[in-house]
């Protein structure tokens, strides 16, 4: 059963991550996934859901208030533009609202095409439902033009480093 795998802040003093990758399910509309809130950040659960035949990732999340300039959405809606277009899949994100024990959350609902387009968004901070009308197939094709292809094109030989970097950076 697929838990939380990255843990945000201190989520990590009362928590375990979890251990098992994200469940793909074949519904009657198509393949879906889910990735719980922070683990959207890291494209390497992404890319797996879409190596795995997943064509709608579900994203319930709740992202904390942070600033930035006016006029811009969440940077987190801009995470799962980035993840849907990079992996050619549909994201869907629930984002929770209000103040809950001196907490603002940012909303930040979306549903976010395979190119990577807002196709819906909720207002932040604005609670309430959003839909999308979507056409599954275009998640299944994986080409960006005749010669290049998002799966296709990978060279996994290569990518074993993105995985081997240490749990802390030297850098830090």
């Amino acid at each position: 059963m697929y838990r939380k795998i990255h843990l945000w802040d201190e989520e990590k003093r009362w928590f375990a991550p979890g251990t098992d990758a994200p469940a793909v399910v074949a519904t009657s509309v198509g393949r879906l996934g889910v990735l719980i809130c922070y683990d959207l950040e890291f494209p390497e659960m992404v890319r797996s859901l879409a190596i795995r035949g997943v064509e709608v990732i579900a994203v319930p999340t709740n992202w904390p208030l942070s600033p930035r300039p006016a006029g811009e959405r969440p940077p987190e809606i801009t995470h799962a533009m980035s993840a849907a277009r990079i992996s050619r899949v549909f994201v869907a994100c629930c984002g929770r609202v209000g103040t809950e024990r001196g907490v603002e959350w940012t909303g930040g609902s979306c549903v976010v095409d395979v190119d990577g387009w807002v196709l819906a968004e909720r207002a932040e901070r604005d609670a309430g439902s959003i839909q999308a009308d979507v056409i599954i197939g275009r998640a299944r094709d994986k080409a960006l033009s005749e010669r290049n292809d998002v799966l296709g094109d990978r060279r996994p030989e290569l990518h074993g480093a993105l995985t081997q970097i240490p749990a802390i950076p030297p850098w830090r």
